[in-house]
């Protein structure tokens, strides 16, 4: 760039006050200063015309050093004629003044007006503003600034073009005989070529006999045009959507923003649809500070097709408090659906969920001992099918001690502690009842050799409840009948070993593409867990919540082969960084009481081995991720349910994505019949401003297609639209968004998603999107 060239010969010499009180003969610099300021002392003469000074400190850039200069200028050569009261500036001339800086080839100042001007590959800049032209006028001590044959950008995304450009005050200008545009070349998409317009950044644009040109041809008049230069969130109508489907009818959602201040914004707007009336819809976002942020939604529905309405109101809000090691979390889930429609949902997760969910936590973490104190509660309402259920816990107070050593010994002590208020609404029957819980444990992690690890552990479980079943025979739902209000007690202590190994490697050396040696770790993963039939008779008398309430004898082994793959690969820095490109796990679980039960031997054959979990997940590069689970039932000689996914991740130019789960139903018939899922979502962009994604979500039982979706996006350097068309059971539909960069963009313009973005969201990735397939627990212990 200009600024960037070396100077054949250049020499600086500063002065301060309105007159130069410095004559340099040959080549100089000068400062400028307010006509305020004070006389600057005399310097000492200056070298030879055409000789450079020969100090280092003259030699320098001088004036950026100096915070007291209020105006500083530099050239190859620099000439005070005293005799016009002017400096003459040759040869890549450089003058910053008042935030700005202009570069040229000739300048010339007057040193009593402080008026100037400047010719020759000129450059203005003043912040994110940068205009390029033929010959420029300025004044030190003014904003305004005239430019002929100009053209550049305004707040680094508006691009102009001007016979005369007149900068009029900061961030304030005035284009004659121009043009305007968010796009970049010399023949934009689209612009709009005026005689006259003023251009207030942050504000509007106001053009006079407008013409709008596509791609260089005139494609409308406009006598008078107003259109926003915003480079900051401001408030203003969004881009309206358009989409049409066979159930809702023609839908058209507007939307307003408004920046209501720095730390705060909101959107309204509606959805119309000419089937069912307005469905009127809000969010409120706040950002307090570093620690604090919140979000607050809504919808309402007046159905007029279904004479009913549908409303929901979500708000999430998270507070972090570093200084006492706490945070409070809230999310709450109101909704009301009288009848079962989801053709007014378009995402996944709403048009399935069955239930609202609304949590709210404090957690204080304590440091000696590390504690930690959680208190919240937690209301599950149900939808759709499941209207009229009710699971709540309020309160729910928990205190763990976590695992820490015990004084100087080679003991840990752990301890979980909760109390719960339960409240379940289930087949119009209402169950209250309180909840205690004491869980301490104790532990004494064992290292003889680097390649095993054993920790034996002993714990005790004291549960107190305020309600109990009348006798063992009354089912899990008791009617008031079926219940009593007096206290029941479980008391079980427990023990558990867990061995990590023994555990072997092998490094096998060589280099695969940027994959350098190969470490393979082989090691065997046991935990057993025994937990003795102790309060039997009482424990048939629990009413059961939730894990807690479920807790029973237990004799078994857990134990799994795991393989792990790890590689050197190298990083940007030039180092190398070790990473695992594979893990394969099998494992088991053998119930030894199971195997020793003597009770209905005859009619019901003892199973004690439990089925075969095969786990595997493989990453080789950045691009390609593999995950497969599987279980193979010892008994019935068969896989019984599995789960695949394969990622190709080719970035922003294409991604793929596939998974399949399975799950076989012995209970029904045919034998094979169960669940089958197949979901698969693709994307490729077929040149670098067109892209194209399909995503199919399959019931291969049913033989029936869910839903499928095509995605047609073009995205140009200054403007965007995509056209979506959607078909599932409930309803077809097409939409189309549009967006002109700067001008009209919406909450949601066209912008390639590609694989990374399907990850994150876990549609098969073990995550909780909308894709998610069956996922079961796998008893291997995490990597």
């Amino acid at each position: 760039m200009r600024e960037n060239r070396p100077p054949a010969r250049r020499a600086r010499l500063a002065a301060l006050a309105p007159l130069l009180a410095a004559l340099w003969a040959g080549s100089a610099a000068a400062q400028f200063t307010p006509p305020s300021a004070p006389a600057a002392p005399p310097r000492p003469a200056a070298p030879a015309p055409g000789r450079e000074s020969s100090s280092p400190a003259e030699r320098g850039l001088r004036f950026l050093r100096d915070p007291s200069a209020a105006a500083a200028v530099s050239a190859d050569q620099l000439v005070e004629d005293r005799e016009r009261q002017r400096v003459v500036g040759r040869g890549f001339a450089d003058i910053r003044y008042l935030d700005k800086r202009i570069q040229a080839d000739y300048v010339e100042v007057q040193s009593s007006t402080r008026d100037g001007v400047a010719t020759g590959n000129i450059i203005f800049q003043a912040g994110n503003d940068r205009i390029i032209g033929t010959r420029i006028e300025f004044n030190l001590d003014s904003e305004r600034v005239l430019i002929y044959d100009a053209r550049g950008y305004l707040g680094g995304t508006y691009y102009i073009t001007g016979e005369l450009v007149r900068r009029l005050a900061q961030d304030h200008y005035e284009i004659v005989d121009g043009t305007f545009t968010s796009c970049e070349g010399d023949r934009p998409d689209w612009g709009f070529r005026f005689k006259r317009s003023t251009f207030q950044i942050e504000g509007y644009g106001i053009i006079e006999g407008a013409a709008v040109e596509v791609a260089g041809v005139p494609a409308a008049v406009l006598p008078f045009a107003v259109v926003p230069v915003k480079t900051r969130r401001a408030t203003g109508f969004l881009i309206p959507q358009f989409g049409a489907g066979n159930r809702n009818g023609f839908q058209f959602s507007p939307e307003f923003f408004w920046a209501i201040n720095e730390w705060s914004d909101a959107t309204l707007g509606f959805d119309y649809l000419s089937k069912r009336g307005f469905r009127y819809k809000g969010e409120y976002r706040y950002i307090l500070s570093d620690n604090t942020r919140g979000r607050i939604q809504g919808r309402f529905l007046g159905d007029k097709l279904e004479k009913t309405d549908f409303w929901d109101l979500k708000a999430d809000h998270i507070s972090n408090f570093p200084a006492s090691d706490s945070s409070f979390t809230a999310f709450i889930d109101l909704a009301k659906r009288d009848i079962i429609d989801r053709s007014l949902e378009t995402d996944l997760l709403e048009r399935t969920r069955q239930a609202t969910d609304t949590r709210i936590q404090y957690i204080k973490n304590f440091a000696s001992p590390e504690a930690q104190l959680q208190v919240g509660m937690e209301r599950r309402e149900g939808l759709n099918e499941t209207d009229g259920q009710l699971f709540q816990k309020l309160p729910e107070v928990k205190f763990d001690i976590l695992s820490s050593r015990i004084g100087t010994s080679d003991f840990y002590k752990a301890v979980r502690s909760s109390y719960t208020a339960f409240r379940r609404d289930l087949d119009r029957n209402t169950l209250e009842l309180q909840r205690a819980h004491l869980e301490p444990r104790l532990s004494l992690p064992l290292q003889t050799v680097p390649w095993l690890g054993v920790t034996p552990e002993v714990g005790f479980r004291e549960t107190y409840w305020t309600v109990r079943s009348a006798d063992e025979t009354v089912s899990a739902n008791p009617t008031p009948g079926q219940r009593k209000e007096e206290g029941l007690s479980r008391e079980m202590w427990f023990a558990a070993l867990s061995v990590l190994g023994p555990r072997f490697s092998r490094v096998f050396e060589g280099q695969i593409g940027p994959m350098r040696d190969l470490k393979h770790i082989i090691g065997l993963e046991t935990v057993y867990n025994y937990s003795p039939a102790m309060d039997s008779q009482d424990r048939r008398l629990i009413i059961p919540l939730d894990a807690v309430d479920s807790l029973q004898d237990e004799n078994k082994v857990t134990y799994a082969v795991v393989n792990r793959f790890l590689t050197r690969i190298e990083n940007e820095d030039g180092g190398f960084e070790t990473r695992q490109i594979a893990r394969v796990g099998i494992g088991q679980t053998y119930d030894i009481a199971e195997a020793r039960r003597t009770q209905d031997t005859e009619s019901s054959e003892r199973r004690p081995f439990g089925n075969f979990i095969i786990d595997v997940e493989a990453r080789p590069t950045r691009q390609v991720r593999l995950i497969h689970q599987a279980q193979y039932s010892r008994y019935e000689r068969e896989i019984t349910q599995h789960t695949t996914g394969f990622l190709l991740d080719g970035g922003r130019n294409w991604f793929l994505n596939v998974d399949r789960a399975w799950k076989r139903q012995r209970n029904s018939f045919p034998a094979s019949a169960g669940e089958s899922f197949i979901n698969f979502s693709g994307g490729v962009a077929i040149t670098p401003r067109i892209f194209v994604e399909y995503l199919t979500r399959l019931n291969k039982v049913e033989r029936a297609t869910l839903e499928q979706s095509i995605i047609l996006r073009y995205q140009g350097c200054c403007w965007g639209v995509a056209l979506t068309l959607t078909d599932t059971q409930d309803k077809s539909e097409v939409f189309v968004t549009f967006s002109l960069l700067g001008l009209i963009e919406g909450a949601k313009t066209p912008t390639f998603r590609h694989g990374r973005t399907v990850a994150e969201e876990g549609r098969f990735l073990g995550g909780s999107g909308g894709l998610a397939p069956l996922r079961f627990p796998s008893p291997l212990p995490e990597p």
